[in-house]
């Protein structure tokens, strides 16, 4: 028998034997209620004592039940950094451009570390990858199918086109016409750098058309 329910008899008996005690000297109605007062008593004590063991339990399960705190996630910044480049991989006229360009790096950076192409041809070659995927998405926007057809020829033809016969060259050979690959790399940039200010010009126009729009709109009578 659980504890609670001892202590309750215990009280109910000691009512009655008590009972039995004053029946000589309480009238036969009020002797009835001392059972019943102990009874009752025994009630009050034990929801008492529940109430009390109860509440530090309920906190005890608050505490338990609270949320864990929350665990740091990654920068969102970093997110919407990867997200667009994940769209344009995408893209069925972009994505094998994109592609192809990380399959090069890839390759530059392999070839680097077994010595087959030095630093600086490293470094500027990277450097070109990585401006082209930086204005692809400006591209795209800008929709010029010309334009679009020069970065493809580029990335799959050109600069590919000079860097794998410069790979087959022996070590001398490299050494004494390194030079060359450079030079074309440098070409390709300033043909970018076109790109780019065609691209400057065109958000250049739009910012123009739309200040003038505002300035129609709101502008106050003087």
């Amino acid at each position: 028998m659980p504890k609670k329910y001892k202590v309750a008899a215990g009280f109910t008996i000691l009512g009655y034997l008590i009972s039995l005690f004053t029946s000589g000297l309480l009238p036969g109605g009020v002797n009835l209620l001392v059972p019943t007062a102990f009874s009752l008593g025994s009630i009050f004590v034990l929801s008492r004592r529940s109430y009390t063991l109860d509440e530090p339990r309920s906190t005890e399960r608050l505490n338990n039940q609270a949320p864990s705190p929350e665990v740091p996630v990654a920068n969102s910044n970093s997110s919407s950094a990867v997200e667009p480049e994940a769209k344009m991989e995408q893209d069925t006229f972009w994505g094998p451009v994109m592609e192809y360009i990380h399959v090069i790096e890839e390759m530059v950076i392999s070839e680097s570390q077994k010595n087959t192409l030095d630093d600086e041809i490293v470094e500027k070659t990277l450097s070109l990858l990585s401006r082209v995927s930086r204005i692809i998405p400006q591209l795209k926007e800008l929709n010029d199918g010309n334009m679009n057809h020069n970065i493809q020829r580029l990335i799959f033809k050109d600069l590919n086109g000079a860097i794998n016969p410069f790979l087959k060259l022996g070590g001398e050979a490299k050494r004494l016409n390194r030079r060359l690959l450079l030079n074309g790399l440098r070409d390709i940039n300033s043909k970018l750098s076109t790109y780019v200010e065609t691209i400057e010009q065109k958000d250049l126009i739009e910012l123009q058309t739309r200040m003038d729009l505002i300035q129609q709109r709101y502008r106050s009578a003087d």
